[in-house]
Formats: structure tokens, C-alpha cells, sequence
């Protein structure tokens, strides 16, 4: 994961800077467009870090994705950080010191980057964000209600036809799905998904809507970041 590394160096020489005192004085409205180009998008562009995820998945990489072939089909499968850097950021209120450790915790966790299908929108990378405003655990229960046969909210990106080729080999087994994808750290014994924003003491028992997502989502960063922090999800 080399472009994590190098955002985090440019990012720190714009902070010790002399010019960086400069706009925190006179002109802080400036800071976070300039840390927002010196990050580059390692989803997009770091082929380090699909060289990292084929052998966990034990697929081929290319040089922004993955393959999965299935039914014939060669899906590229790209992956998806569990939070933006942004997010942090909005989270930890712009302090440097604070949103810097966390983003380097949460894009070095190898586990925190999901594989989804990558194709023509909507898929279920922009999509998630679209109805559930990122969060990873409504997402899964999203699916698990998805693969019992449900109508979800997520339905539009199931039905992309690379998406539903490739939800397809699961054969509508969420255990399975889970199993094969490494989600298991997101999941309790039973296969229930654990509730992000209650710290995963309790699990999700139903769709929750866009509006109660928004009124929890700070808890749930806090919790998300607060369990990184200690291994969880490793």
C-alpha cells in the first residue's frame, strides 16, 4: 500500500511547513482543498494494494482491480475503503494530529477494504453511500436481506448485470458470501451483523433509514475508528 504512504508524507510536509502557519493565520479556509489534492485515492490508483488483496482472495490483479471470473464473465472487482478520508476528517473537526493517526490505521487495515464489482453506476460502491451514507454494517444486513429473498434498498445496484452475475455464486448463502469475502469481522457467531454504531454489543434486526443513519453517523465513526484502534477488525 505505497500511495497511503505517500499521501501521509506530503500531507506531513504540509503540515511543518512555514506556508501552512501562514494559511492556519491568515487564511485555515484554504487548508483542507490542499490536503484534499495532496491525497490521492489508493482504491483508485495504488497497485500495491490490489498486489496485497490477490492473495487474500486468492485473485488475479490487474492495476486498479481484481478479476473474478464467473459464468464465463471476467468481473473486475475494485476495492472500497470503509471510510474516506474526508469522513475522518469531518469527524476529528480538521485536527491534523488526530484525523492523520486514524487514516493511517483505517487505510492500513487490509481488512477494511471491501471488493464490490466495478462498472457503470449505480454499484454497490457509490451506491452504499447513497442509502446507507457509508456505513458497512447496514450494508451487510442490506445483503443478508437481499440473499433471504427481500426487496432492499439496495436493489437498483444488485441488479447491474456484472453485479448480479457476480452476487449470482453465492447462491443467495450469506454465510457464504461472508465467508468467501473475509467479512467475518463485521459478523457474530451466528452470522447476525453487529451494530457499528452500538460498539458491535448488539446486532442489526432491521433496514434502518437514511435519516436515523444521519442522526447516528458521528457515533458510529466514533465507534468504527474507536474499534480499529483496537484490533477488531484485524
Amino acid at each position: 500500500m505505497e500511495l497511503i504512504k505517500e499521501n501521509l508524507r506530503r500531507c506531513g510536509a504540509f503540515y511543518q511547513s512555514d506556508f501552512y502557519q501562514f494559511l492556519e493565520k491568515n487564511h485555515p479556509n484554504y487548508i483542507p482543498h490542499l490536503f484534499n489534492h495532496l491525497c490521492e485515492d489508493p482504491d483508485a490508483s495504488d497497485s500495491s494494494l490490489y498486489q496485497e488483496l490477490s492473495p487474500k482472495f486468492n485473485l488475479p490483479a490487474r492495476k486498479d482491480h481484481l478479476i473474478d471470473e464467473i459464468e464465463g464473465r471476467k468481473i473486475r472487482l475494485a476495492a472500497d475503503i470503509i471510510c474516506g478520508r474526508k469522513q475522518i476528517v469531518a469527524f476529528h473537526k480538521n485536527n491534523y494530529e488526530k484525523w492523520r493517526d486514524d487514516y493511517e490505521l483505517v487505510r492500513s487495515n487490509l481488512n477494511l477494504h471491501f471488493l464490490w464489482p466495478k462498472h457503470k453506476a449505480p454499484t454497490i460502491n457509490t451506491y452504499r453511500y447513497t442509502k446507507y451514507l457509508d456505513r458497512i454494517d447496514c450494508l451487510l444486513f442490506d445483503l443478508k436481506f437481499y440473499f433471504s429473498g427481500q426487496e432492499t434498498p439496495m436493489m437498483p445496484a444488485y441488479q447491474g448485470e456484472e453485479t448480479a452475475i457476480w452476487l449470482r455464486q453465492f447462491n443467495r448463502d450469506f454465510k457464504y458470501f461472508i465467508d468467501k469475502m473475509k467479512l467475518n469481522a463485521f459478523v457474530n457467531e451466528n452470522y447476525d451483523v453487529l451494530d457499528i454504531s452500538r460498539g458491535q454489543s448488539e446486532i442489526i434486526r432491521r433496514i434502518i433509514p437514511r435519516n436515523e443513519i444521519s442522526a447516528t453517523l458521528n457515533l458510529y465513526m466514533e465507534n468504527m475508528l474507536q474499534l480499529n484502534r483496537q484490533g477488531v477488525f484485524t
